[in-house]
């Protein structure tokens, strides 16, 4: 059957310019390269024209990234309580 890890941590991103990303990471033992990531995001840390992503970057860890796609606005998301779920 499938198995899940799971991982929370509290993520505070920087402020980020406009049409550019910033990445933290969060280990979730076990979790490998090509495995499947699903990303709980809390509401707090949406911003306009932002959006999240999360894969796994290394062997046990999982970068998240948020990308402003703002043309001109740099933001700085509010620091946030995310959730990982990595499928194995």
């Amino acid at each position: 059957g499938a198995k899940f890890l799971t991982a929370t941590a509290t993520l505070d991103f920087g402020n980020t310019a406009a049409g550019t990303v910033s990445d933290l990471t969060i280990t979730v033992t076990g979790a490998a390269d090509g495995d499947a990531v699903m990303l709980g995001v809390p509401n707090a840390s949406i911003v306009a024209a932002g959006s999240y992503s999360a894969w796994v970057s290394a062997t046990n860890t999982v970068t998240v990234r948020y990308a402003n796609n703002a043309l001109v606005t740099a933001y700085d998301p509010a620091s946030g309580t995310f959730k990982l779920t990595v499928n194995k």
